[in-house]
């Protein structure tokens, strides 16, 4: 056995590896997570913006609602997530109106009623797995938690919709650091930290401050190193979590550079995996790793563990140790 952990003569494993593997890396299974990134469906803004591009800074798109093509997207997404049993511990979405109704519908609800009725709730939805697990309310006769409530149509703004059950589903966050492109056009504003709390109460919405938004300006875009630098700072907050499988609900800018800001000496095909715009309620599932002294603490002070290790020795044999 030997003595040390540490390699004895590290450079020369380093150089070695390299100079026969050098794209590949190995680190603990504990220090590794998938992450589901999704893009929204497609929003009101989508469609105005498509026919002119100057239809993004127009207020009528404030905070923009998926469409009714959009809403339709983010449930067959959701069909997806339970035929393929996707597992998923942690859904993170960024607190815009379009990302939080297909979060909810993707990883909530899936048999939405037709009408919109204030009394009732869809229930199926996708637990820790990806299976349904309508009937997990530890026996309490108690409603189970709104992902979303009800809401009224409001003609070329927003979709009359049910509301969804929070029944069985993973834990949903938002977060203020996985929003879209900040500034500049309306439908990146976010709405009112209470008016969020209002229709999806069952979404945890601390992270998300002040009440009204702080970060958005009409005056300044964010640059592209700017959207990168946010997005880097939320995948480290990511590898800080307990979670090892955690679908993030967020936009197509952020997505685009923040993971431009990886793979660059992978294939072209993995690069392209990577850097390729998202269509609308596309989701793509990637590894993030991350063994540094930062994350092992922050794993080890969660009680993270690696289940699958088996500790040997006379553990193996049976023998009092």
């Amino acid at each position: 056995m030997p003595p040390t952990n540490k390699v004895a003569d590290p450079e020369d494993a380093e150089t070695l590896r390299k100079s026969v593997c050098p794209q590949l890396s190995l680190v603990p299974v504990r220090y590794t997570k998938t992450i589901h990134f999704v893009r929204h469906g497609q929003g009101f803004h989508n469609v105005a913006g498509h026919i002119n591009h100057d239809n993004y800074k127009l207020w009528d798109y404030a905070d923009a609602h998926l469409t009714e093509l959009g809403w339709e997207q983010a449930k067959n997404l959701g069909r997806h997530v339970v035929a393929v049993k996707l597992p998923v511990d942690l859904v993170v979405v960024a607190p815009l109106q379009r990302a939080l109704e297909t979060a909810v519908a993707a990883f909530g609800g899936h048999n939405y009623s037709s009408s919109n009725n204030n009394n009732s709730a869809t229930d199926s939805c996708t637990g820790t797995g990806g299976l349904s697990s309508a009937t997990s309310n530890g026996g309490d006769s108690a409603p189970p938690p709104l992902l979303m409530v009800a809401q009224e149509g409001l003609s070329g703004k927003r979709v009359a919709h049910a509301g969804i059950s929070g029944r069985g589903c993973p834990p949903f966050i938002a977060h203020e650091m996985c929003r879209e492109h900040i500034g500049v056009h309306p439908c990146d504003r976010r709405s009112p930290v209470s008016v969020y709390r209002e229709r999806f109460p069952a979404v945890d919405f601390s992270l998300v401050a002040p009440e009204d938004d702080a970060l958005w300006t009409p005056d300044h875009r964010e640059t592209k190193d700017e959207v990168r630098r946010r997005g880097l700072a939320f995948l480290k907050w990511i590898a800080t979590r307990p979670e090892r499988h955690i679908a993030v609900v967020t936009h197509s800018s952020f997505l685009h550079f923040t993971l431009s800001c990886f793979g660059q000496g992978a294939s072209e095909a993995a690069q392209g995996e990577m850097h390729k715009w998202y269509d609308n309620c596309e989701m793509r599932s990637l590894a993030l790793t991350d063994d540094s002294e930062a994350a092992v603490a922050a794993q080890a002070a969660a009680g993270v563990r690696d289940e699958w290790h088996y500790p040997g020795g006379l553990h193996a044999s049976g023998r009092p140790h």
